[in-house]
């Protein structure tokens, strides 16, 4: 990753075995354009990084809902945190884990 791009994960809010798209991407950062509020939206290229699902699922547990972000450190190595809303529904587990460098 460098400053020519920026990575996005979209997460849509499903867990266990619904759970169906966590996945980050890369869009390049020169087309991202601003454009007023009345404004047409340019739609812009995106190249899918890594499905998170894969490894959402390596503790053999419940498939967490929300993937709340990405952090990348100065050596490259990417971390995503989870959040469990502090809904009935969930276990409590909230994760903090590393997946490594983004190419």
């Amino acid at each position: 990753m460098n400053d020519r791009f920026y990575a996005i994960q979209p997460s849509l809010p499903k867990i266990g075995a619904n759970a169906v798209t966590k996945k980050i991407y890369r869009i390049p950062a020169a087309g991202m354009v601003p454009t007023p509020l009345d404004g047409r939206l340019k739609v812009v290229s995106k190249e899918e990084l890594r499905d998170l699902l894969p490894d959402l699922k390596q503790l053999n547990g419940y498939v967490q809902d929300n993937v709340e972000g990405l952090a990348i450190d100065l050596a490259g190595e990417a971390f995503v945190p989870t959040d469990n809303d502090g809904i009935d529904h969930h276990s409590g587990e909230t994760l903090f884990f590393s997946i490594g460098k983004l190419e």
